[in-house]
């Protein structure tokens, strides 16, 4: 966090008062070897931003593709012993959307392939720490120009977004 802070035209400590106690996941994806050829146009995981302030994949194999800003979906190349970062949705309030999250998907290999072939991805997905307020970055604000987002604590941004996950939209 402390490049970002530097990127960001911040303090080098900047977040370290809120990543401390950070509420971070770590998750193993697997996509096991498919039985079915898959329908057309059908995913391995839809299209879908992260919630946190970034996330950090070590994929082993293709199929993960971004959107770009002309809206069309490239793939990411696989580079030996690379990480693929991406930018989450709680960074984008926190810069006011000068940094975009990153829309991104997993694609299906061919058939021949998938019926041997086990994808596996290690993901760190970095959330804050609970009780972080987020709210406009100084920096990230022109004169004159307003915050696109109320402040919210990393928390209940969190909450907000397994809620709308979890009900689609609605309440229960």
């Amino acid at each position: 966090q402390r490049r970002l802070a530097l990127g960001l035209e911040l303090p080098e400590t900047y977040f370290d008062d809120k990543i401390d106690k950070h509420i971070s996941m770590f998750r193993v994806l697997s996509y096991p070897p498919q039985r079915e050829a898959p329908l057309p146009g059908q995913l391995r995981a839809g299209a879908h931003s992260d919630y946190g302030s970034l996330t950090i994949v070590l994929p082993d194999d293709k199929g993960l593709q971004v959107q770009n800003k002309a809206g069309e979906w490239v793939d990411v190349p696989l580079v030996e012993g690379g990480l693929v970062v991406n930018i989450a949705d709680l960074m984008m309030q926190w810069t006011n959307d000068q940094w975009v999250s990153t829309m991104h998907r997993v694609v299906n290999p061919p058939f021949e392939v998938a019926q041997t072939n086990r994808r596996q991805s290690l993901v760190f997905f970095h959330q804050p720490n609970y009780d972080a307020m987020v709210e406009c970055l100084p920096t990230c604000l022109a004169p004159g120009e307003k915050a696109k987002y109320a402040p919210i604590s990393s928390g209940d941004h969190l909450t907000s977004k397994f809620v709308k996950q979890t009900t689609f939209g609605g309440t229960k």
